[in-house]
């Protein structure tokens, strides 16, 4: 029985070492016979979609001011953030309460 600490000599490696050599050897041989795969590559562009930046077109400052007061004003504006759809979209308060050791006294 050989000792479990002991390496095993190159002789007793050898044989392992040349059939594994020559398998790969057989196995590069195998993978030729497949069928090459195709070389005409696509490439479509990320910015093939993209739109340039257009100016709007410039309005009557008297005009845009008369379509706020239309609306309701500055108040109307103010209505909207108090609501509680706005707050619903906020937030949790401080998500990152803790971190840091900002909480500390």
């Amino acid at each position: 029985m050989p000792c479990p600490t002991c390496r095993p000599s190159l002789r007793t490696l050898l044989p392992l070492i040349v059939s594994l050599l020559g398998g790969t050897a057989v196995a590069q041989t195998a993978s030729e016979s497949i069928t090459p795969l195709p070389t005409q590559l696509q490439y479509t562009s990320p910015l093939g979609a993209y739109q340039a930046y257009t100016d709007e077109p410039v309005q009557s400052w008297r005009e845009a001011n008369d379509r706020v007061g239309r609306i309701g004003g500055w108040r109307t504006y103010a209505r909207e953030a108090n609501t509680n759809e706005a707050r619903k979209a906020e937030p949790a308060a401080a998500p990152h309460a803790g971190q840091h050791g900002k909480d500390k006294p």
